[in-house]
């Protein structure tokens, strides 16, 4: 079956289950943005920092309303890219999917896997880009594998990094002084919202399971619930922990959550033990299962740019024994391991994560605004209880807010956003003209044969 077949999803072969697709969904949100980006939230939102995370959660379930729609009414691998290709534009989606790409290889996976080795030599001596190249080859072999390995492996870092902050909110809990959220607001209402601006790159993530349409068990119905599921999880636990935090340290003067990580909360509302479980279970396990989800999403879009032309076939082939795209899982992994290695400043580039995912989300709402319009009977048959006047509503407004939030990052690393733009618009655009003349050579056109049907 093909990437574009939309037949899987619901079959008995099918690896992915409810509870995976959460740990999956949990992985890709909850990284080490939570507990170095925190603090900085602090610095800007004060004592309303747990506003900020319920602003922030509020903006991004906006775009989730219109991805499940999608998802439930046809699950397909690569949905991202595919979704706004069938309802939209092929040239447009293939561009979002180039940048996204640009992101992943350039500010996510390498930056990922610093921070890893960063945190590990904050507690024994060692090299952070050579824990960091481990890391990645550790989780490259284990989605090598195969899904259900790699899914296994998953479950077991969310277990453990759900736990760690269940621990660090129920214990912490009796330390929290609520003088520490006087005054109220302190920063003001700017404040609040410029907080939740730095904080919304921390809550995002989740709409990547629509990515795996077809390996996930009756996925109409699943992803629906796993989203209905994670968001209101990771949503409870990070403002739990920002009410802890604060409340604990404080939100201004020394020792305060002040442009602090979590450890510096941790140490004062936890014993020794379980603040070095919270520590190391909460961070490196974090950083941990947003790689291995990372690395169990970017292949889908090797595979399905690959059916429809865009990538040389060989990204598409699957391992006989492990059902795995290898090419394309290797070129993933390549890809970022060149980043980590080379002479780039690796540690700045996460700025790039925004980017990719602001601009992939703009044409999947404008794909979720064409389906119910061109599809009315489909979406009503979907298990979404949602109006459609509401779906297009939320896509609407998740464009909008997305748009500011581009503006917003774009204006605070102009420079980063001008090469990411020139490598997306520039190279990508160069590479499809490269590539359609390398098929038109052959007799064969780029897009011949697309099939357009949702």
């Amino acid at each position: 079956m093909t990437a574009g077949d939309g037949g899987g999803g619901d079959g008995a072969g099918d690896s992915v289950g409810l509870l995976q697709a959460v740990a999956i969904e949990v992985g890709l949100i909850v990284g080490a943005g939570l507990f170095s980006l925190t603090g900085v939230a602090t610095t800007l939102a004060g004592t309303a920092v747990p506003l900020s995370y319920v602003f922030t959660f509020t903006v991004v379930a906006m775009s989730l309303v219109p991805t499940a729609a999608l998802a439930a009414a046809r699950p397909v691998t690569g949905g991202n890219y595919w979704y706004p290709s069938r309802l939209w534009s092929p040239r447009v989606a293939f561009l979002t999917a180039w940048g996204l790409s640009i992101s992943m290889f350039g500010g996510g996976l390498p930056v990922y896997a610093l921070s890893f080795g960063r945190y590990v030599d904050s507690l024994v001596a060692v090299d952070p880009v050579g824990v960091g190249v481990v890391v990645l080859t550790a989780f490259y072999l284990v989605n090598l594998a195969g899904i259900d390995v790699a899914a296994s492996v998953q479950l077991l870092l969310f277990a453990t990094l759900v736990a760690s902050l269940v621990v660090f909110i129920v214990v912490g809990a009796p330390a929290v002084e609520p003088a520490n959220f006087e005054p109220f607001l302190s920063t003001g209402v700017t404040g609040l919202l410029t907080g939740a601006g730095v904080l919304y790159f921390v809550c995002l993530g989740a709409n990547f399971i629509v990515d795996l349409g077809e390996d996930v068990q009756a996925a109409t119905v699943t992803i629906p619930r796993s989203l209905a599921v994670s968001i209101p999880l990771v949503f409870v636990l990070y403002v739990g922990t920002a009410l802890v935090a604060v409340g604990t340290v404080g939100a201004a003067g020394p020792g305060s959550m002040d442009g602090a990580t979590l450890s510096v909360p941790a140490q004062v509302a936890l014993p020794p033990a379980l603040a070095t479980f919270f520590v190391v279970g909460g961070a490196l396990f974090a950083i941990a299962t947003s790689i291995n989800a990372v690395f169990i999403i970017a292949p889908k879009y090797m595979v399905v740019l690959a059916d429809d032309g865009f990538f040389p076939a060989v990204l598409a082939d699957t391992n006989a024994r492990f059902d795995t795209p290898h090419w394309g899982l290797t070129l993933v992994f390549l890809l970022s391991l060149a980043s980590l290695l080379s002479p780039l400043p690796v540690a700045d580039l996460g700025s790039l994560l925004g980017f990719g995912g602001i601009v992939l989300i703009v044409p999947m709402m404008v794909a979720a605004v064409r389906f119910v319009r061109r599809h009315p009977d489909r979406y009503a048959a979907t298990p979404l209880p949602v109006p459609a006047r509401v779906t297009v509503a939320l896509a609407v407004a998740a464009v909008c807010a997305n748009a500011v939030l581009l503006v917003l990052l774009a204006s605070q690393s102009p420079l980063l956003f001008g090469a990411w733009a020139g490598l997306t618009v520039g190279a990508g655009g160069a590479y499809y003209l490269v590539r359609r003349r390398y098929l038109a050579g052959r007799g064969i056109g780029l897009l011949e044969g697309f099939d357009e049907e949702f």
